[in-house]
């Protein structure tokens, strides 16, 4: 599960970048600190994507993306959906310390949270990275099923 959770960081990198470039996604940074979980992995696996560069203090005081991140995830993973439908919907559900930031989600035992950018684009690039490592994971069990090899 290792190599397939960094196969996919890897894939979503030039659409990442793409979508931090893109004018309304970002308030200033243009990259993102995130964390993607999975059945399998003894620990998160920590990423960033687009270009990081020292703080500009254009864009107010610093803020720890990681740590925003780290609650994300950990929000997304405890109730199972997207962070953005949590606070819509069942905010109360969130508990001391954590934030009513966009920017996580958690699907079939997958969790992944990206803090950075607007929520929106955040959540999006931690949906993506959902979306890649169940596509695959796919392949791999297609795979598998051609040549017989049905026991993982």
């Amino acid at each position: 599960m290792q190599e397939m959770v960094e196969k996919a960081i890897d894939l979503v990198r030039p659409t990442a970048k793409a979508i931090l470039e893109s004018n309304g996604t970002t308030w200033g940074p243009k990259w993102v600190d995130g964390y993607i979980t999975a059945p399998g992995l003894d620990e998160a696996i920590p990423f960033t994507l687009g270009n990081k560069t020292a703080w500009d203090p254009a864009w107010g005081e610093e803020r720890n993306f990681d740590r925003i991140a780290w609650k994300k995830l950990r929000v997304a993973e405890r109730l199972g959906q997207k962070t953005s439908i949590i606070v819509a919907v069942s905010p109360w559900l969130l508990l001391d310390g954590e934030f009513m930031y966009p920017g996580g989600d958690s699907r079939y035992g997958i969790s992944s949270s990206a803090s950075g950018g607007k929520g929106r684009a955040d959540e999006c690039l931690a949906s993506l990275l959902i979306e890649i490592v169940i596509m695959l994971a796919n392949l791999e069990a297609d795979k598998r099923k051609e040549t017989k090899e049905m026991q993982i």
